[in-house]
C-alpha cells in the first residue's frame, strides 16, 4: 500500500486540525469565520487557475463540506503526477546438469 504524507497550511483556529482528523473529525468550538475572510471565493478561484489550472475546493471542517473531497483529489494528482512502479517479477530459472 502506498504511503502519502500532506501537509495543511493555513492561519490559527481556521480548522487545520479537524480536517487532519479524517474520518473522524473533531471540532472544538470554532466559530464561523465567514467575515474574518481574507480571500474571497472567486479571488481564490482565479488564482488557482493562474496556478496552471489546478484544482479549487473550499472546505469545512465544521459542516463537513468537501473534508473527505479534498483529500481524495490530493491523492488522485499525487497518482497521476508520480505513478506507482509496478513490481517485476523475478523469472526464475532452473538449471540441469
Amino acid at each position: 500500500m502506498r504511503e502519502y504524507k500532506l501537509v495543511v497550511l493555513g492561519s490559527g483556529g481556521v480548522g487545520k486540525s479537524a480536517l487532519n482528523q479524517v474520518p473522524m473529525i473533531l471540532v472544538g468550538n470554532k466559530c464561523d469565520l465567514e467575515d474574518e475572510r481574507v480571500v474571497g471565493k472567486e479571488q481564490g478561484q482565479n488564482l488557482a487557475r493562474q496556478w496552471s489550472n489546478c484544482a479549487f475546493l473550499e472546505t469545512s471542517a465544521k459542516s463537513k463540506i468537501n473534508v473527505n473531497e479534498i483529500f481524495y483529489d490530493l491523492v488522485r494528482q499525487i497518482n497521476r503526477k508520480t505513478p506507482m512502479e509496478k513490481k517485476t517479477k523475478k523469472k526464475s530459472s532452473c538449471t540441469l546438469l
